[in-house]
């Protein structure tokens, strides 16, 4: 049963950007009021994401200091317990997940948040609240950059450079069900035996950014390396979703190397929109982001004869229905998820930039 729902409720409320310490929780935050095409739902578990620390620490500040206080979380798994005038997908006492919006200033980082119910789907059986809150956020993210925008098709070659990132492990198991001839990436030292195991990729399909020396000895210093070492044959589509860090530097020139001249697809997951808008606003913002991804296509085309685009999750009925699907159908694998008390929010935020978790923390009101 849904129970009675109350009027004020906890959160985990962030009033000003900063460090972790920034985000505490409050005991009388209003349970939100629902529009007409939303439901109520009783949050079970509700992922931390890296997004979630960036914004905390000022990460598109023009953007989404207006919105503050924030509250935040942007991947839901819980029960419908109130609904909108027009929501009729799922009757009360309903299990479901799903991503609220990246721009949503009340998120699930709390007991109840309103959702839209189109950006929900039942929630698979055979996972816990804590698995499916792991999921929606990064395999929306991963397939509206693998078929929307790179529209990956079956038979074709995939590369990823972050294997051991959510959206990697997802963006593997999506690419697999819609039939991709073969996959292969970078991985981080810690994530690499995770990866092999959960995944099926095999060691000659992985290059270890951050060791020097591969598994049989070898000397690969670069993902263009490994590329030549394994003999790995030209991909059809790169997806980046490490960008131009320390780690990876040019990162990007490297992936459309590896690319079928005049065929292939690369597409990054960081691109300068949400930076331009939160440094000059929306409109500027947007102006400069179209400019800069236009001068980067041009470059790409001239230089490497590929095509080049940024990717940004964007809600997606349709996907989210089948994401649920997929996972109903064991085809999705679940990350790896460490769960802490809505309580313990800050310390979530800390281990998040901290890197040490290998896969999602996930918050339990």
């Amino acid at each position: 049963m849904a129970g009675r729902v109350p009027s004020t409720m906890r959160a985990a409320v962030v009033r000003a950007f900063g460090g972790p310490e920034v985000v505490r929780v409050a005991t009388d935050v209003p349970v939100p009021r629902l529009a007409p095409d939303e439901v109520l739902v009783r949050v079970a578990a509700a992922s931390v994401s890296p997004l979630d620390a960036r914004v905390r620490a000022g990460y598109a500040r023009a953007l989404y200091a207006p919105m503050l206080p924030l509250i935040l979380g942007r991947d839901v798994s819980g029960e419908v317990v109130a609904r909108g005038d027009n929501a009729r997908s799922f009757p009360i006492g309903a299990q479901v997940f799903g991503a609220l919006s990246p721009v949503q200033p009340r998120g699930a980082h709390a007991e109840f948040v309103a959702v839209t119910e189109a950006h929900l789907a039942p929630k698979p059986t055979t996972w816990t609240h804590a698995q499916a809150a792991a999921v929606p956020f990064a395999a929306l993210t991963a397939w509206r950059a693998l078929f929307t925008d790179a529209h990956l098709k079956k038979g074709e070659r995939l590369l990823i450079n972050g294997l051991g990132s959510t959206v990697g492990g997802l963006a593997v198991s999506l690419a697999r069900a819609r039939g991709a001839a073969a996959v292969a990436g970078s991985v981080g030292k810690r994530s690499r035996a995770r990866v092999a195991e959960s995944l099926g990729i095999e060691n000659d399909h992985m290059w270890t950014y951050d060791e020097k020396n591969a598994h049989d000895g070898s000397v690969l210093k670069s993902l263009a390396a490994a590329a030549e070492h394994f003999a790995w044959e030209p991909f059809d589509v790169a997806l980046d979703l490490v960008g131009d860090g320390k780690k990876s530097k040019n990162s990007e020139r490297t992936l459309a190397r590896l690319l079928r001249r005049g065929q292939g697809r690369l597409v990054t997951a960081h691109g300068d929109l949400a930076r331009l808008v939160g440094e000059f606003g929306v409109a500027r913002g947007a102006a400069a982001a179209s400019v800069e991804l236009a001068r980067k296509k041009v470059l790409f085309r001239v230089n490497e004869d590929v095509s080049y685009t940024w990717s940004v999750m964007r809600q997606d009925a349709e996907a989210m229905r089948r994401i649920g699907e997929y996972a109903c159908e064991g085809v999705l694998v679940p990350p790896f998820v460490e769960t802490m008390a809505l309580a313990d929010a800050a310390d979530a935020h800390r281990a998040t930039e901290a890197g040490t978790t290998p896969g999602k923390i996930v918050l339990e009101p």
